[in-house]
């Protein structure tokens, strides 16, 4: 099972509070200040439902695809999910792909470079023997191709030196080349672009040979008693959509024009990918290559006729109380708006509260007043403002009304811009515009409210 985590202490300052509601920190599992939204969320238990793929299955490898809106609590649930994946017996390597990658700009041999560099450090973090040759076979396959280096003794010295001698800990040969074109796909625009047309015509052997430090990797740890190796792909959903030309755009290109490539790898894998890629025409397609979505939907603090949802508000109550002391820090009118006009948003709710500890008076007892949390609003309202394409808003009308989301490309954008957020209620997802987008003056005139 897993053990609690140190927690901090319940914030009653301004400062703590504003440390408290870090929008950029998910939490670790066992954190006591974690709050199970599943009832609120539509009844999905996106956790388990992820683990009885992984635990039911005859097969050593599946492919799943996690997504929501950014900042919805993807990381969060994965943490839960590594926790209870390793308490089952899995090795789990689990990371960030904005860490290694550009997710600025990125095709899918940038993925499957970014897992090779992470399946053989985890592997090595794990304590799992690799054989010499296996590792002698990576680093020269990776020199000729990337590099065009078959000298592979001068090539490891050159390497050497340009990561310096005398290092606390020196890397190996291998660690250092898979950190040079990594750090290359991420910072350099034309090495980027010269690694990946090198590497497009040999995406087989690619795959070939990631396949083969997994498979020897997973051997040794069956060996060790565990029951598979598990690799998650986190922040993959913050890829920006982009138009390619007038029928492709570059989420699609990632995971339907190469997710056979994508889930080729010899182990259990779970990719998050941005929810506006379910809103595509071909999504289907999708769903046909990757069977296995699931999605954690907002949580819905007002209904589909625009009343409030009492069950939903609490939550959103309650994941700041897990962190602040509510008494001691808010007036009731405050606290009751910043809830609402997040949205269901848990990101978007630690974001409003910080920008209210910055209006807040410098009383001690309920700092945060009414009058500082429509501020906090407001300074969310000119973001949206700035950040939404003037001909969206007639769209961003007919969605309020109609509580749907179309399959084209401004719907999409509206969806990963967070200006549009998805809900679950029963079988069938619906939709709403953000509170703070509802606010501006030409989203009421084109839904005949100005």
């Amino acid at each position: 099972m897993s053990t609690p985590v140190s927690s901090p202490p319940i914030a009653r300052s301004l400062k703590d509070v504003f440390n408290a509601v870090d929008p950029t920190l998910p939490l670790p599992s066992g954190d006591r200040r974690y709050v199970d939204c599943t009832e609120v969320r539509g009844n999905e238990d996106v956790v388990s439902q992820m683990f009885r793929i992984i635990w039911w299955t005859d097969k050593p490898a599946t492919a799943q695809l996690f997504t929501g809106h950014r900042g919805c609590g993807k990381s969060t649930e994965l943490f839960r999910l590594r926790q209870r994946l390793q308490d089952a017996g899995y090795a789990v390597i689990y990371f960030e792909a904005d860490e290694i990658i550009d997710v600025e700009d990125i095709v899918y041999s940038d993925v499957l470079v970014a897992i090779a560099r992470q399946v053989y450090h985890g592997l090595l973090e794990l304590q799992v023997p690799l054989p010499e040759e296996l590792l002698n076979d990576v680093f020269a396959w990776f020199a000729e191709v990337v590099y065009e280096q078959k000298n592979v003794r001068e090539f490891q010295a050159a390497l050497a030196a340009e990561f310096g001698f005398g290092l606390p800990q020196v890397l190996t040969p291998l660690a250092q080349l898979m950190a040079k074109i990594t750090g290359q796909l991420r910072t350099g625009v034309e090495s980027r672009k010269e690694i990946r047309r090198k590497l497009d015509p040999q995406i087989a052997q690619l795959i070939d040979r990631i396949n083969l430090l997994i498979q020897t990797g997973t051997a040794a740890l069956r060996g060790q008693g565990k029951q598979g190796l598990v690799i998650m792909v986190d922040n993959l959903d913050r890829i920006p959509f982009r138009k390619l030309d007038e029928t492709r755009n570059n989420h699609d290109a990632l995971y339907i024009e190469h997710g056979e490539q994508l889930r080729s790898l010899r182990c259990h894998l779970i990719y998050t990918v941005p929810i506006a890629i379910l809103y595509s025409p071909r999504a289907k397609i999708l769903t046909n290559i990757f069977p296995d979505c699931l999605t954690l939907p907002m949580i819905k603090v007002s209904t589909q006729d625009n009343q409030p949802w009492p069950a939903g508000l609490a939550k959103m109550r309650q994941i700041l109380a897990e962190r602040i002391e509510l008494d001691t820090v808010f007036e009731e009118q405050a606290l009751d708006l910043l809830c609402a006009e997040s949205g269901g948003h848990p990101r978007i709710l630690m974001t409003l509260v910080r920008y209210a500890c910055q209006y807040a008076t410098n009383r001690e007892v309920r700092p945060i007043d009414a009058n500082a949390a429509e501020r906090a609003i407001g300074r969310l309202t000119s973001e949206y403002s700035r950040s939404i394409p003037e001909e969206h808003f007639p769209a961003l009308a007919a969605v309020f009304k109609t509580k749907r989301c179309k399959n084209d490309d401004d719907h999409r954008l509206m969806l990963h811009n967070l200006s549009v957020l998805e809900y679950m209620n029963g079988l069938e997802p619906w939709h709403d515009v953000h509170p703070s987008v509802r606010r501006l003056s030409k989203f009421r005139e084109s839904a005949g409210n100005g």
